[in-house]
């Protein structure tokens, strides 16, 4: 199992009271809490599956950062590209890059998704680095001109997950955004606040993740489960029918937790920074080099080593799914033996797959 000290997130949870008066049931994540589940799990994990589902993410943290040199600037400390030197091409307004920051050893100090938007760039990663990152992005400003700006409590970011979720965009105030493809976002408009929405299809189908100012957070939230879940839920709200609130309307929109997300994500094999992996992992060993790392773009923090691992093609561990036969579920943490009883590994996340009949899948190191 994987094993974090991260530092405290300094934000809240801005929906916290709206959860709390719906009767959600709340989780701890690092120093802030999540809703787990708003009442029926399996109604939630459906929703993804067939429609779409909201979800709050007060756990994920945003770095702005600023000035003409910044993706150069950027370029030299992430694995992925965002600034082609060749060309002295930056990384086009509209793209998202998945990428990594490593330390000088090659190991992993955070994974973050760079959202670019022609004036500034978002680094969006696990809230409680978002400090950290920051600091350590200073330490390597000398005369690029950049400037960097925590998020945390300015905005918090939501998202929707399903393959109804480009409809309801469509249909709300977020219609510009509606057919973006995967890994791009797009600036939009909010009561008159700027926004932003970017898409990584994480749970396997189209997800849609909107970073709203903490001041119109609680009202967006708001108008998507009136206009598409027939109102706030309560905690009878998924056992009785209120068509007071919906009318005739069709539920396309479920508020959804950790525990639903949960499962699909795994499902669809994204591990997760601070559950899956850590800062004694190589980029090689999560799974995810293809996404994170540019074999091609030059140096940058901790590429030796990165280059030496994969010039050899040899792997002391790595992260992959696997499908458990039997019906007993493993728990993070749980390790694995090979055939002659030798600990080959370990498991970092489960769960019972609703897809393939609940059968017992896992993420590992073997």
């Amino acid at each position: 199992m994987v094993t974090m000290s991260l530092p405290a997130i300094v934000s809240s949870n801005l929906l916290s009271s709206l959860h709390d008066a719906c009767g959600a049931e709340m989780q701890v994540y690092g120093d802030t809490a999540i809703v787990s589940t708003f009442g029926q799990p399996e109604a939630e994990y459906s929703a993804v599956r067939k429609s779409a589902g909201l979800i709050d993410q007060p756990q994920r943290g945003h770095l702005e950062v600023t000035g003409q040199d910044r993706l150069p600037f950027l370029n030299n400390l992430l694995t992925n590209q965002v600034w082609d030197k060749s060309t002295n091409t930056p990384l086009p307004t509209g793209k998202v890059i998945y990428a990594f920051f490593l330390n000088g050893k090659g190991r992993i100090v955070a994974d973050l998704n760079v959202i670019e938007l022609a004036d500034r760039t978002l680094l969006e990663m696990d809230g409680r680095l978002v400090e950290r990152v920051r600091e350590a992005f200073e330490r390597y400003i000398f005369v690029e001109k950049v400037k960097l700006r925590s998020l945390v409590d300015k905005v918090q970011q939501i998202a929707l997950h399903g393959p109804g979720a480009e409809e309801i965009l469509g249909q709300s105030l977020f219609s510009s955004a509606a057919k973006l493809e995967p890994m791009t976002c797009a600036r939009i408009d909010v009561s008159g606040e700027a926004a932003v929405v970017w898409r990584d299809d994480c749970c396997g189908v189209a997800g849609y993740h909107l970073i709203i100012p903490a001041g119109n957070l609680e009202p967006v939230w708001r108008d998507l489960l009136d206009r598409f879940h027939g109102g706030m839920p309560s905690a009878d709200a998924y056992r009785i029918a209120r068509p007071e609130l919906h009318g005739k309307a069709k539920r396309s929109l479920w508020p959804i937790g950790w525990a639903a997300f949960n499962a699909c994500r795994i499902e669809a094999g994204r591990p997760i920074f601070g559950i899956d992996f850590d800062e004694s992992i190589l980029p090689a060993e999560t799974g995810q080099f293809s996404r994170a790392v540019s074999v091609t773009k030059g140096c940058y923090l901790g590429q030796e080593i990165v280059a030496r691992m994969h010039a050899r093609n040899q792997l002391a561990k790595q992260l992959v799914g696997l499908r458990v036969d039997g019906e007993a579920l493993p728990i993070a943490g749980a390790a694995l033996f090979d055939a002659a009883g030798n600990e080959i590994g370990g498991i970092t996340s489960s769960t019972l797959s609703p897809v393939l009949s609940n059968v017992p899948i896992c993420l590992a190191y073997v």
